[in-house]
């Protein structure tokens, strides 16, 4: 009789511990996949159903909980550093499109420069081909 009164409290008892897994594992996943504001309301809940957890419990509950968000945390910081990379290309790129747009004025212009010098066709220098005057 006693064996089977400790069956059944083990069964019992393993049987409340998976509920408050899975009880963990969702309200984890709803902070981890929460809005700011929804996520206070949602830790403070965590936080009293850690509360009632044994010592052993509590601990392994919050190191999931820090896993869970440390993973969030670094995809984060990747998706960050993903994006100051293509900023700073496209930095890069504008650069060298004003550089090359300058150059290309800058040749423009000089040339009209030369043609005006050298008696151009705007009818101001009179022609001196071959030592006409």
């Amino acid at each position: 009789m006693k064996t089977l009164n400790l069956a059944a409290t083990l069964m019992l008892l393993g049987t409340l511990t998976l509920g408050f897994s899975a009880t963990i594992d969702e309200q984890i996943a709803a902070i981890t996949s929460a809005s700011a504001d929804e996520r206070v309301e949602l830790v403070n809940e965590f936080k009293e159903t850690l509360s009632t957890l044994s010592d052993e419990d509590r601990v392994a509950a919050i190191t999931l909980l820090r896993e869970s968000v440390d993973q969030d945390g670094n995809q984060l910081q990747m998706r960050t550093q993903t994006r100051s990379r293509i900023n700073q290309a496209e930095q890069a790129g504008d650069m060298l499109r004003t550089e090359q747009m300058q150059q290309t004025r800058a040749g423009t212009q000089a040339m009209q420069q030369n043609r005006i010098g050298a008696g151009g066709s705007d009818g101001s220098t009179p022609n001196r081909f071959m030592g006409n005057r």
